[in-house]
């Protein structure tokens, strides 16, 4: 390694040791990557929290060779490829970054487990000395990813420029919900309506602020700001179209209240509570983008995983160090209770609303994992005969369901909803607020508390047999088992010759439910 590479002589590097030893410290504890730019890429470059947490990055639960970075949403993912790093998410184009050398070391405080270091040629964000004169309305794009239809609003009204496109757009916008009519069965042409609303409004905002490098950024922005917009509307006509589909899983729903992780065939060890993936998905009928529900999918398999992992260390041999790995097929039956216990009596509805009404998502991410595992366990929860587990279960099991009074109480202990480090704020801010002013924590809890009784009723009131997403007549009945018979396998099993960078759910899942979604035009 060139002196000018050496790690004693970087500023990087040496920031981690001084002004950012906590982060340094969790990256060695945890066994992070840390990716340190090679020094002369450095000159002027200020290193900052962000710049940190960009170039820290975490393993992907998800994907083999990918990388996620270490900010709070964990916005951004890369994987390592034959000696380079690429930049899939959440940066400003896609690009390969070359690795220059790989230093293996020790967090000898932490058991001497080892963790990697790799010096790279440039700053993963693309951003040198030689590319800092950029526009600061350029360098806005990509800085973060635009989750909720308000960031996305926000974001595409920032541009003067983009004024005159933005006005048109919104005259289309406004056309469509005042006057265009949603007929049964007809739910394809108003999508296709929409897709060319926001192709032609991405189009003119290229035509005037010439940002044809972040074009991918804008598409998913205006998206999120058109489908947004008429969500009411659409999501009623989703919903009528989907009521078959969503008839019976409320009566398999109904069928597995009470149902447990050990009774679906979940390892003993993986078997526990999960309140805060329960929290998390109940708000997904109240969002308004597939972004923000493909978010939502996300971070529920995120609490599980974490919550998991929580009571796998909490019940960990003092004579091991390794702890046992959660599998997908494992991950499929977890979320059966989650399903049951969130009342997701829309899924189905939420599922073509996602599919069929963002066009611009890669599906080889997170988030187009989250989208083929809850596709998974639905079909599972809704094709399988889970008539022996309910005989089985006593009366008490049955009726063994979180109230949303208790639900509210273990969402103020979820590991996910108030992230690391921000359970001091949050208490303080409750202090301050003890007048009768509620925090944004409790405005939310307000919000699944009404979103779950809304479920209830509907779990109370008779199903309408309708046409399904799947094409289904009204009295096509689901393929099950015969009572009695044992709950079938999540996954059949598959040529040993599916791609091993997937892994074998992933793979699995290629001939079933494919891995790219989204209406193509």
């Amino acid at each position: 390694m060139a002196d000018e590479d050496d790690l004693d002589f970087n500023p990087f590097f040496q920031a981690l040791q001084t002004t950012f030893k906590q982060h340094y410290s969790i990256a060695r504890h945890k066994c992070h990557l840390v990716c340190v730019p090679a020094t002369d890429t450095l000159q002027g470059r200020a290193i900052n929290q962000r710049f940190v947490e960009t170039h820290i990055l975490r393993a992907s639960p998800f994907f083999q060779g990918q990388y996620i970075s270490t900010d709070k949403d964990g916005s951004k993912t890369i994987a390592v490829e034959k000696g380079n790093i690429v930049t899939l998410e959440g940066f400003q184009e896609e690009a390969e970054v070359r690795i220059l050398s790989e230093e293996l070391a020790y967090n000898e405080v932490h058991d001497y487990k080892p963790y990697k270091i790799l010096v790279i040629e440039r700053p993963l964000d693309g951003i040198t000395q030689s590319s800092t004169s950029r526009s600061r309305s350029q360098s806005i794009l990509g800085e973060s990813q635009r989750i909720t239809y308000q960031e996305n609003q926000q974001y595409l009204f920032s541009f003067p420029e983009c004024k005159k496109a933005l006005l048109r757009l919104d005259k289309n916008i406004t056309e469509f919900k005042n006057n265009y009519m949603i007929v049964t069965g007809y739910l394809d042409h108003a999508v296709q309506k929409l897709q060319g609303m926001c192709q032609q409004a991405v189009e003119d905002i290229l035509k005037l602020c010439k940002r044809e490098r972040q074009i991918d950024i804008i598409a998913q922005a205006v998206e999120s700001y058109v489908v947004g917009s008429v969500h009411t509307k659409v999501w009623q006509a989703v919903c009528q179209q989907c009521k078959k589909e969503e008839s019976l899983l409320q009566n398999k729903l109904e069928e597995l209240r009470g149902v447990t992780g050990e009774q679906l065939g979940v390892k003993e060890v993986f078997c526990c509570p999960l309140p805060g993936a329960v929290v998390e998905l109940a708000t997904l009928d109240g969002l308004k983008t597939p972004l923000e529900k493909l978010s939502c999918l996300k971070r529920t398999l995120d609490s599980v995983n974490e919550e998991v992992n929580i009571h796998l260390r909490e019940h960990q041999d003092p004579t091991s160090d390794d702890l046992p790995c959660l599998v997908s097929d494992d991950l499929i039956l977890l979320l059966v209770p989650v399903l049951v216990q969130a009342r997701c009596l829309h899924l189905p509805s939420n599922i073509f609303f996602i599919e069929n009404l963002q066009w611009s998502l890669s599906s080889k991410d997170d988030l187009g994992f989250s989208l083929v595992t809850f596709k998974a366990s639905m079909e599972y929860l809704m094709s399988a005969d889970f008539s022996h587990l309910r005989a089985t279960m006593s009366p008490t099991q049955k009726n063994n369901e979180i109230s949303i009074p208790e639900l509210m109480q273990a969402a103020q202990h979820m590991t996910l909803q108030p992230r690391p480090g921000e359970w001091v704020g949050r208490r303080a801010a409750a202090e301050a607020d003890s007048l009768g002013k509620m925090t944004s924590f409790d405005k939310k809890l307000e919000s699944i508390t009404r979103m779950m009784e809304r479920s209830s009723q509907e779990l109370a009131a008779a199903p309408m047999p309708l046409k399904s997403i799947t094409g289904e007549t009204g009295d096509q009945p689901r393929q099950g088992g015969s009572r009695g018979e044992q709950v079938p396998d999540v996954i059949p099993l598959r040529k040993a010759d599916n791609s091993a960078g997937l892994g074998d759910f992933l793979s699995s899942l290629q001939d079933d439910f494919g891995c790219s979604y989204g209406k193509q035009s």
